[in-house]
């Protein structure tokens, strides 16, 4: 079964500007274990992550309209048909995407923009991974491409709880009413 989610990194806004361009509000309640629909956590390094059990919440429009006058990036994972990428906007303009799907062989990778060059040397080292594991290999190394992608940027990783700087925080978001 695994992972079926989606999270948005912010950098250049406080905590209260996300939120409001998220129309939500932050509630005192800890999120421990990631479950709640939406949460919220500021990472040592000043990036702001919004973590979202649900697929289907990030897009290049949300992210488009998210990253005005700001950095945010974006990553969708699936691990039940293991298919993952990520994207990174800057004033509303898409700069770089790295996805992977599984569906579409083991060694599927699309890159649109220039990612940074260290994204560029971890997709050579995790596609010759799979090329030496081979085509009936158990493991999806290809799948790291874009997570990891996500994690060189803002050092967050989706499915780890703890990190050399510490354990991130996630407070559960509540939607704003409608009209505020």
């Amino acid at each position: 079964m695994g992972f079926r989610i989606s999270w948005i990194g912010f950098n250049g806004l406080d905590r209260q500007e996300c939120l409001a361009r998220l129309h939500m509000r932050e509630t005192q309640e800890i999120d421990e274990a990631q479950e709640e629909p939406f949460s919220l956590a500021q990472l040592p390094n000043n990036w702001i992550v919004l973590f979202a059990n649900d697929f289907e919440y990030v897009s290049d429009k949300r992210l488009a309209e998210l990253s005005t006058g700001a950095t945010v990036i974006g990553c969708r994972v699936h691990e039940g048909v293991m298919y993952s990428d990520v994207a990174l906007y800057n004033a509303g303009r898409k700069m770089w995407s790295v996805s992977h799907y599984a569906g579409d062989g083991a060694l599927d990778l699309k890159i649109e923009g220039q990612p940074p060059a260290e994204v560029l040397t971890l997709r050579d080292t995790l596609l010759a991974k799979q090329r030496s594991a081979g085509a009936a290999s158990e493991v999806d190394y290809v799948f790291d491409v874009p997570v990891e992608a996500a994690q060189l940027v803002t050092s967050y990783r989706y499915d780890r709880w703890k990190f050399d700087w510490g354990e991130p925080i996630f407070h559960v978001l509540k939607a704003e009413p409608s009209g505020r």
